[in-house]
């Protein structure tokens, strides 16, 4: 993972908005996730996730990043996946957020991450 993908999400949106993010404990998080075929294709390893937020997804049967943002659109929680408590679903979300911000061209992704702020700050009220 390179030095601008390992910003944290808070990072990104303080930077854009001005604003110091708290997370809520147990929050959810919610983003449009564009999957492009070159994304689709690429291995759960992209996501530099943690041991046990990886091992619970390739459990699951999931080894892309297209599989896995499939499932979540389907409407499949992460969180019933075995092994795959709060703190793992948070990251797994996080780093898909950090994956998809990355990918895209540097002129969308303030746009992007207002999209984000207003579609969590719709949902989380």
């Amino acid at each position: 993972m390179s030095t601008d993908q390992s910003q944290t999400l808070s990072q990104i949106i303080e930077q854009i908005t001005g604003k110091r993010v708290h997370e809520r404990k147990g929050g959810k998080f919610f983003f449009k996730f564009y999957l492009s075929s070159k994304m689709s294709d690429t291995p759960l390893e992209a996501l530099d996730l943690g041991v046990r937020a990886y091992n619970s997804l390739k459990r699951a049967g999931y080894g892309t990043i297209g599989e896995l943002a499939e499932a979540i659109a389907e409407g499949t929680e992460i969180a019933k996946i075995r092994n795959c408590g709060a703190k793992s679903c948070r990251e797994i979300m996080e780093k898909l957020f950090l994956y998809q911000y990355n990918a895209l061209p540097q002129e969308k992704r303030e746009g992007y991450v207002k999209e984000v702020i207003l579609l969590n700050a719709s949902k989380n009220t």
